[in-house]
């Protein structure tokens, strides 16, 4: 009768006093009294023994949130600096207790006698170690730089001593092997399918190592003996003979050192704790089922693959405090990993990330496997509602907990699967180029079969489809955003980059045209956020990368199957509205970065795109009159150089689809006086086009004097509204009439919007990671005195003919009326005046052009084939219409059958231009994957707030609306 009366909150949660539980009155005096973290850094040693004291750490907290809000950096700092050992004492306590329980029988379940919640000690074992881990991090950062600038002399530093220090040992030799998991020889058949491409036989190699007492038992997972810092791989004659995707590179070991040598030390602590931690990460009952121990059921710890997918055709299930704690566990081993934070990014390629190094270059191959699919497959199998059905519902607020929690699990998985796909060493391979000594490198590279391609592009499609959805459904809001959005878009460049099959693959597969989809609705949705930039240029490089295949390039002459939001929808093919998208990302303010990436993909796609629109060919042609204004093209070394490539376009259309391409054919004919002006373009007549520029604009702000005062623009905005119009290839006064019009008002860019810094992916609000240390080496955006020599066949006097050279740009290149305004129509303006401008600096950074710089690569422009297809083809078309509006019939069937084959010079071998990994280019990734785990972990419990990072900058952006009328309350009042 009782049954279903309603339960009522208890008389404290009632009326709102602030009774406390025990566990919370606990909570609160280690964090006030003296006897708690006080204790830490006061002026007494504390004893291991005092066991009642240290015990607090690892069974007072009931998250990682706890450990965080009760425990702040200032505390470990201050004990850091006052009581060193004390910190000492409390890292080799906890870590001595999270190496004691890894093999207790109890572990991970309750201890039947003392009531202990193992689980819970263990869990914050990691995360009290990891809360003391980043500070240290940061203090030996600290030191390093230092001793690198003299400013102190050379001595052991905290975690020189305690973490990285080996300790002597006396080991007794064994001579036989023991098996890590107790099941080896049972291994699940399903498991680890992973063959080379000459063998298809399963790849099992039995696993090899001796057990250590119980304190150094953690250590296992790197099969039985410590990394010898000489060494760069660990394995056994076994491994070598049974692996199948054993390959010399990888498996073949440099000479051992003596035995007894090898065998003197034990691992130091960072390494007995990754080990630990890898092992955790196959625990039976903690982070996999119970139902994977071996026949010994002490023997808990089982490698297998978590989820089905690559290299497993069975998943053994998961629970949600098992995704809790796989995720607890993984936000410890980045934490473990996380030095690379902490470094700068000269010093990124010569500093040692000993954790780093050892995940990828030591492990065992069947550790390795179990990580590599463990981590591919969580990360790319499809989420589900607590109702079962798969994410897709026009509401996912209200999805379970289990299921918010499996997101943040998988974008844990992801980070660390790419921070290991990211390490390079000193003088190894860089991406691309064949064989890696990174483990994680050569088994994606050695994927092959069509299932695992299946599943990796399903999952990577599943992920952008359903950002897609978020930012464009129907109902704005009603999603919740994909948090490793990023994440995923690097996966799939380093699949792209790193294995060929899978790239084929993706271009046979037919989604090749989904993939640029997503791509380009990312860039156009993002583009206006200064916090997503970072984004933005891994997707151009993306493009890029994709665009260097023949394949890729001919199915863009296909229809768009998905549906295009309304707003970016083009008319015509992929190709069109690949090229109007990047047209509207370059007339975007502070997007220059993107330019070299987004141009060589339309240079590389040219030569086998047909049927371009007209919408597309337009813009292509503004794209070329923006990127060719003199303004635009003496302001930075590098911009020569878009020129070159969009004049590569045109000439591959001109050579190779010219009847197939009436639309961008006659484009250019409208455009014919750009061609022509640039063909005869100095410094001289570029300057003179950039005062009489800034002329209009002096005009402009009379004028603007004489209207209503709110209709008034500040000198700094005609500035602006003259570099925009000078992008989108406009007259400066039709542009601020345009924008001054009631009809079209719109919002203004700050002079700081325009040129944003290059930033990371934004997801806390107010927290911007500035990561772009080497901005000024963008990758591909090189100096436009590097410009290529042309071709071995490219045209030169001797082998044309008389007639096409006649039609081509003349030797001298003087002019007096840049962009068809003669000199009578301004003010007469002395060369020396000119030159004296250049000398001031022109564009935003004040960059000094010379008329030795401007000839360089004015000679070196490929215009010669436009100019002849413009000197035959012009006269024709004027005598049939006007080039004013979209062509006639008979214009248009003219220029389908028409031939330049007999004028053209030669044509140019077609040799794409793939996107080559520099070191500026892999520091800049580097910091872009880290900078998102920064603010991952800002987001869940701030792990590395309040700490110097050196790899990129933490910008705080003000706080607006309410909050920040609250905040000037409170700092008036003096509470804040």
């Amino acid at each position: 009768m009782f049954r279903n009366l309603p339960t009522f909150k208890s008389l404290p949660q009632a009326i709102g006093l602030p009774f406390l539980s025990s566990q919370e009155d606990a909570q609160l005096k280690f964090k006030s009294n003296i006897t708690g973290i006080k204790r830490l850094y006061g002026d007494e040693v504390i004893p291991v023994s005092d066991v009642t004291y240290w015990s607090q750490y690892y069974t007072l907290f009931n998250s990682s949130a706890d450990v965080c809000s009760l425990i702040s950096v200032q505390d470990v700092r201050q004990a850091l600096t006052s009581q060193p050992t004390n910190l000492a004492n409390l890292i080799l306590t906890l870590s001595h207790h999270l190496f004691t329980l890894l093999p207790s029988p109890d572990f991970p379940h309750s201890s039947t006698v003392s009531s202990q919640d193992l689980t819970k000690e263990a869990l914050n074992c990691l995360r009290m170690l990891g809360r003391i881990l980043v500070v240290i991090y940061e203090s030996e950062a600290g030191s390093r730089e230092k001793k690198e600038h003299g400013i102190i002399e050379e001595e052991e530093s905290f975690a020189q001593k305690w973490l990285w220090n080996k300790t002597k040992v006396e080991i007794e030799r064994r001579t036989s092997a023991a098996d890590l998991n107790g099941n080896a020889e049972q291994e699940m058949d399903d498991q680890f399918k992973i063959e080379d491409s000459d063998s298809e036989g399963e790849g099992e190699g039995e696993d090899e190592g001796g057990l250590e007492d119980e304190g150094a038992r953690a250590f296992k997972a790197t099969i039985g003996k410590p990394a010898h810092p000489l060494s760069s791989k660990l394995t056994t004659a076994q491994d070598v003979t049974n692996d199948p995707l054993s390959q010399p590179e990888l498996n073949q070991e440099e000479q051992q050192l003596e035995g007894e040598q090898e065998n003197d030390y034990l691992p130091c602590l960072v390494e007995r704790l990754f080990s630990c931690t890898v092992d955790l990460l196959f625990c039976a009952g903690f982070t996999v089922p119970d139902t994977v121990r071996g026949t010994n059921i002490d023997e808990k710890i089982n490698y297998i693959i978590w989820e089905k997918g690559v290299g497993s055709t069975v998943s053994v299930g998961s629970t949600a405090e098992l995704d809790r704690n796989k995720t607890e566990v993984l936000r410890f081993l980045l934490i473990l990993l996380s030095t690379t934070i902490y470094t700068a990014p000269h010093a990124l390629s010569t500093t040692p990330n000993l954790p780093l190094q050892i995940l990828t270059h030591s492990l065992e191959r069947r550790l390795v496997l179990s990580l590599l699919c463990s981590f591919l497959n969580t990360s790319l199998t499809p989420l589900k509602s607590s109702s079962g059905i798969s994410g897709q519902l026009p509401y996912n607020h209200l999805i379970s907990k289990a299921a918010e929690e499996r997101r943040t699990l998988v974008k844990a998985s992801m980070m660390v699967l790419l921070v290991a796909l990211d390490h390079r060493v000193e003088g190894e391979r860089a991406m691309g180029e064949g064989k890696e000594e990174n483990a994680f490198r050569y088994f994606i590279s050695k994927l092959h079969r069509k299932e695992d391609f299946s599943f990796i592009l399903e999952g990577i499609i599943n992920t952008l489809q359903e950002h897609n959805a978020v930012a464009n459904g129907y109902l704005p809001g009603s999603k919740k955003p994909i948090p490793y959005i990023l994440e995923t878009y690097i996966l799939l460049w380093r699949l792209v980059d790193l294995n060929k099959r899978f790239r084929q693959y993706l271009l046979d597969s037919g989604k090749a045209l989904d993939i640029v989809c997503y791509i380009l609705i990312t860039c156009l949705d993002l583009k206006d956020d200064p916090a997503h930039h970072g984004l933005l240029r891994l997707l151009s490089y993306l493009l890029q990368t994709l665009s260097a295949d023949q394949a890729f390039a001919t199915s863009l002459n296909q229809t768009i199957r998905m549906t295009i939001p309304s707003r970016w929808a083009v008319t015509g093919t992929a190709a069109d509205f690949l090229i109007v998208s990047i047209y509207s990302i370059a007339t975007t303010p502070g997007l220059n970065p993107l330019f070299p990436a987004l141009t060589i993909s339309v240079s590389n796609i040219a030569p086998f795109l047909v049927n371009i629109g007209v919408q597309a060919s337009t813009r292509l042609l503004q794209l070329f009159k923006a990127f060719s204004a003199p303004n635009f093209l003496l302001a930075d070394e590098g911009h020569p150089r878009l020129v070159y490539y969009l004049l590569e376009t045109f000439n591959s259309i001109l050579y190779f689809q010219l009847n197939e391409n009436p639309n961008l054919v006659y484009a250019i004919l409208r455009s014919h006086q750009d061609f022509q002006t640039l063909a005869t373009f100095t410094l001289v007549s570029g300057l003179r086009d950039i005062q009489r520029r800034k002329a209009l604009r002096s005009a402009a702000a009379e004028k603007n004097a004489n209207v209503k005062p709110g209709l008034r623009r500040t000198p700094s905005e005609l500035d602006m509204l003259a570099e925009k119009a000078a992008l989108l290839g406009r007259d400066p006064e039709a542009e601020d009439h345009e924008l001054s019009s009631p009809a079209s008002q719109r919002r203004v860019l700050s002079p700081t919007e325009e040129n944003p810094p290059s930033a990371q992916p934004l997801t806390t609000p107010g927290v911007t990671v500035v990561s772009d240390p080497l901005a000024a080496n963008i990758p591909n955006q090189m100096a436009a005195s590097d410009l290529p020599p042309p071709p071995p066949s490219a045209p030169t006097s001797q082998n044309i003919s008389e007639k096409a050279r006649g039609k081509m740009r003349a030797v001298d290149p003087e002019i007096t009326s840049p962009n068809g305004v003669k000199n009578d129509d301004l003010p007469e303006i002395p060369d020396e005046e000119l030159m004296r401008v250049a000398q001031a600096g022109v564009g935003p950074n004040g960059y000094i052009p010379t008329q030795e710089w401007v000839s360089s690569w004015q000679k070196g422009l490929p215009l010669d084939p436009v100019l002849v297809a413009i000197s035959e083809l012009l006269p024709t078309i004027q005598e049939n219409q006007q080039l004013t509006g979209a062509p006639s019939s008979k214009v248009f069937n003219i220029l389908k059958g028409v031939s330049l084959s007999d004028v053209l010079p030669p044509a140019p071998p077609i040799i794409p231009r793939r996107f080559q990994w520099s070191p500026a280019s892999c520091v800049w990734l580097t910091s872009l994957l880290w900078g998102d785990i920064y603010i991952s972990g800002l987001t869940s419990d701030g792990i590395w707030r309040d700490t110097t990072v050196r790899l990129f900058g933490v910008k705080q952006a003000p706080v607006k609306g309410r909050s920040a009328q609250v905040g000037r309350f409170l700092k008036t009042i003096g509470v804040v």
